[in-house]
């Protein structure tokens, strides 16, 4: 029997590089970016944004290594090509990742005060949890309801101070998370029901999983959209928001109307950008 060839330097380098899940990284770090922009009436500062997207980086980058270790033995039966199964990356090497992550965002996150340090652990915090005890189950959209709105109030915890109308980001942004969720689940709809796996979207079932993502979605805006004239001071924003995620929502409609795979796939990459949008207009909305 002839040994598999042992993986190139380019090989692992890749292996590495898609170890953390780029996607729910860029769209964490252009948020992060953003809320810092309306956070700060306009541009905070080289040294303030490196840290704030160096901290929130190195946060996202532990969260997505961990999450690549939990699934490391099932993918190495349904997705072999992934980066621990394919021998890409060695399961001390995504431990190397994890530590180096949550070291990278202490202390990046410190240079601006212990409520900002603890804020954002609590965030990344809980992503680790969804994939340590969440992710399985029904109850995997919670971690999601915890970690995503306390991204701006974060972001105003180290440039500024809390303003008291974004924890309404909490309530008005509830569907709109359980929205991400679902759209995080549905390429693995079919696997998780062959595996025992029990999430949200498995329970709801593939006929209908996409449209209570969008419903929820959907939902969402209509709440911020009307409760935006009486909680906010420039509800114009909440609205341009509002319509930005609604759009997105049209836009992975028109690609799931033409190919139900492909559909499943960019529903996160335009659902995530949709909740961020939607929090952004509500935060632009109180400044």
């Amino acid at each position: 029997m002839t040994p598999p060839a042992r993986p190139t330097r380019r090989q692992v380098i890749h292996g590495y590089l898609v170890l953390p899940h780029a996607v729910p990284i860029i769209v964490v770090l252009a948020a992060t970016v953003a809320f810092a922009l309306v956070a700060a009436r306009g541009w905070p500062g080289w040294g303030d944004l490196l840290c704030l997207v160096g901290a929130m980086f190195g946060g996202q980058l532990a969260v997505g290594a961990v999450n690549e270790l939990v699934d490391a033995e099932l993918d190495a039966v349904a997705k072999p090509e992934k980066p621990i199964p394919a021998g890409l990356v060695s399961r001390r090497g995504a431990w190397m990742v994890t530590i180096g992550g949550l070291l990278l965002m202490t202390l990046l996150s410190l240079r601006f005060d212990l409520d900002a340090f603890v804020l954002l652990a609590v965030a990344n915090g809980s992503g680790i949890a969804y994939s340590l005890w969440f992710k399985r189950t029904i109850w995997a959209w919670v971690p999601y309801l915890v970690s995503l709105p306390l991204i701006p109030i974060w972001v105003w915890a180290a440039l500024d101070e809390i303003i008291a109308g974004l924890f309404a980001i909490y309530p008005i942004g509830a569907a709109a998370v359980i929205a991400v969720q679902i759209a995080q689940s549905l390429p693995d709809i079919d696997g998780d029901r062959q595996t025992g796996v029990r999430t949200l979207a498995v329970a709801i079932g593939p006929e209908h999983a996409h449209h209570i993502a969008w419903g929820a979605m959907l939902l969402a805006s209509a709440l911020a959209a009307v409760l935006a004239p009486w909680l906010t001071d420039h509800p114009e924003r909440v609205w341009i928001g509002a319509a930005l995620a609604v759009l997105l929502v049209g836009v992975n409609a028109v690609i799931w109307q033409g190919n139900p795979r492909s559909g499943a796939l960019a529903a996160f990459p335009c659902l995530a950008p949709a909740a961020t949008l939607l929090g952004l207009g509500w935060a632009a909305g109180l400044v």
